[in-house]
């Protein structure tokens, strides 16, 4: 039964998502958006004022032709220093923090080298939290802390990681041991790394285009994303998208904790940087040097990137028959050598799906080797825009809008 606080509750939360989808506005074209009345809308915008989670200000001045009459227009808009969110992403090789406004858009990122697969859990939380904790102390004067999301490459149920298969973690409670480290009232959210980079690409307009879209996060292993209308399809035990599962083969490459044959074990970063050296590449060549050699044309790189990108297109065309998407999007720091094969994989895929099938446009991401981390401060975002059923449940009185 719906209470006075959780009609609030439903209304605040609806004004805050008008003012982020389409920016600030007056408070009568507040209303209006609403459907509600120019009292009510009044009271919710000084219920939203008081908890620091909106301000208004002074129309932009208009031309002086027409002349105007009376006050000048009021607009009301969210306040960008109303909160914080944070995205840290525990990988294989690196620590990254990102931190996002109360408009989602990223105020401070730090990323540091950090050998996880090598590490035993314990060691790599306590890292992770020392970096949380000290980017956070950085920027206290930013807001309060309205959530943290750290993602990780692993299969997960709830806040247990039962399988990092590149990190060689399994049934590790990453959500209780980060808990312990971090400040008792600040939520915190476990991800995979793949589907938040799913979801910072729906931040950025990826939904409004296609309705079904695919993403691929290539790194030491390959994670993958789905999203259906704008959210995540998860599939029944939360694991749709592990498109790095795949079987394309019977060997691969890297020596790594992948399955051979499975389409992680020839387009990962272990893979790749393995078939690199095969090719006659640096034994100690990072991704940054392989990328730098293709761009140079050094023939062990464009040989590389040719046998990769046949075992791409391969993975590529089982995902376009199975989901019919419209786009997928390949992230991560291996999906740069996707330019140099780009029109190679576009013509093995137009060979290999059937007759009159169309192809799924592909794009590389625009977020950069942050994108999960920067997906991981999304969700924390979209949950404080989203509705919680359990919050209605309890219909407390004192029932604040949001969480601190």
């Amino acid at each position: 039964m719906a209470t006075p606080q959780s009609v609030r509750y439903l209304n605040a939360i609806s004004a805050l998502n008008a003012l982020f989808r389409d920016g600030g506005m007056s408070r009568a074209d507040l209303g209006r958006a609403l459907g509600l009345n120019r009292s009510t809308t009044g009271n919710i915008i000084t219920d939203l004022m008081a908890e620091r989670l909106v301000i208004e200000h002074a129309a932009a001045p208009r031309p002086p032709d027409p002349p105007r009459v009376g006050r000048p227009g009021i607009v009301i808009e969210i306040d960008p220093a109303g909160g914080i969110f944070i995205g840290a992403e525990l990988g294989v090789d690196r620590l990254t923090v990102v931190v996002t406004d109360m408009m989602c858009h990223q105020i401070l990122r730090r990323s540091v080298p950090f050998d996880a697969a090598g590490r035993s859990p314990e060691m790599s939380v306590d890292q992770m939290a020392s970096l949380i904790r000290a980017t956070m102390e950085g920027i206290a004067d930013r807001g309060p802390p309205r959530g943290l999301c750290v993602v990780i490459p692993a299969l997960l149920e709830g806040g247990i990681v039962r399988n990092a298969l590149t990190l060689g973690w399994r049934d590790v409670s990453l959500g209780a041991m980060l808990r312990e480290r971090m400040a008792a009232d600040l939520p915190i959210l476990i991800e995979n790394d793949a589907n938040a980079l799913a979801v910072a690409e729906t931040y950025r307009g990826t939904s409004q285009r296609f309705d079904v879209v695919a993403f691929l996060l290539i790194e030491n292993g390959v994670g993958g994303g789905i999203t259906v209308g704008g959210r995540l399809f998860r599939g029944v035990h939360g694991f749709a998208g592990e498109f790095g599962q795949l079987l394309v083969g019977k060997g691969g490459y890297g020596g790594g904790r992948q399955k051979p044959g499975h389409l992680e074990s020839y387009i990962g970063k272990d893979a790749l940087l393995g078939r690199y050296r095969e090719k006659g590449g640096p034994a100690n060549a990072t991704i940054e040097d392989f990328l730098t050699a293709l761009r140079r044309g050094k023939r062990a790189a464009r040989q590389t990137v040719s046998v990769w990108g046949r075992a791409l297109a391969r993975g590529l065309v089982q995902i376009a028959a199975v989901l019919n998407p419209g786009l997928i999007i390949l992230g991560g720091s291996v999906a740069p050598a996707f330019r140099h094969v780009a029109k190679e994989v576009e013509r093995t895929m137009n060979r290999e799906l059937l007759e009159t099938f169309p192809a799924p446009q592909i794009e590389l991401s625009t977020l950069g080797p942050d994108g999960a981390a920067f997906g991981g401060a999304c969700l924390v975002h979209q949950r404080m825009f989203s509705i919680d059923e359990r919050r209605i449940a309890q219909a407390d009185p004192a029932l604040t809008l949001l969480p601190a």
